[in-house]
């Protein structure tokens, strides 16, 4: 199998020659999926033992990070970083200004297989709105912060929505699966969303998408920012 593959116009650079790579139906596999694949390969132990492992083998590592240690395997690698702002050297550790954050990066065996990956570019079938970057204009920075009430930008394509319904828009979920509209959006263009972040946001992380029916579609079509965005 492959990685397949389409390229669409790439909005962040001055050349309207630049594209972009975006992936194209890819399968997402679930832990049943790794369960029923070791079953399937021989082994003596049953699905139910396997079960029981991986069980097992999630909540010591939830465990470990719970206690504040960092996780280094084959598969991944974490570590934690503190976001917000402190006022001077005095000042301490608040979960009212301030958020750690759990970063995960891939281990060595997963960078071993990304380098050898089959690529195969195929025509696009499907258009849907891409989310390349989040700028947030109170903390001037990007795919990182987000402040409540404060002005926000999306670049990408395919973004343009139509904010007389009520399906469409720029959306941020949070961990907990809370949904929130951003209700007020100056620029509305396919290449970029200008928005006023909503002040009901609180601390946490969040997920980005953009909900729009692109050109030549019947039906709302979800793009999701790839990094997650912090309220500290």
């Amino acid at each position: 199998m492959s990685i397949k593959y389409s390229l669409i116009p790439n909005n962040l650079t001055s050349d309207p020659e630049d594209h972009m790579a975006v992936v194209q139906d890819q399968t997402s596999r679930t832990i049943d999926d790794i369960i029923d694949e070791i079953a399937d390969r021989g082994s003596t132990v049953t699905k139910a033992d396997i079960l029981s492992v991986v069980e097992e083998y999630q909540a010591v590592i939830a465990k470990f990070l719970e206690d504040g240690d960092s996780i280094n395997t084959p598969l991944f690698r974490t570590s934690a970083s503190i976001s917000g702002v402190f006022e001077d050297q005095t000042d301490s550790f608040d979960r009212s200004r301030h958020y750690v954050r759990l970063n995960v990066n891939p281990g060595p065996r997963i960078g071993e297989i990304s380098e050898d990956l089959p690529v195969e570019k195929v025509a696009a079938t499907r258009v849907e709105p891409v989310l390349e970057l989040f700028k947030d204009f109170a903390s001037d920075t990007q795919n990182d912060t987000v402040t409540p009430g404060g002005a926000a930008e999306l670049r990408g394509s395919h973004l343009k929505v139509d904010p007389s319904d009520a399906n469409q828009g720029v959306f941020f979920i949070a961990s907990d699966g809370t949904e929130i509209k951003a209700d007020t959006i100056m620029r509305n263009k396919p290449a970029n969303l200008i928005f006023m972040v909503p002040d009901t946001l609180t601390s946490g992380e969040y997920e980005v998408e953009v909900r729009a029916i692109p050109r030549g579609n019947t039906e709302v079509k979800t793009g999701q920012l790839d990094s997650v965005v912090v309220v500290p």
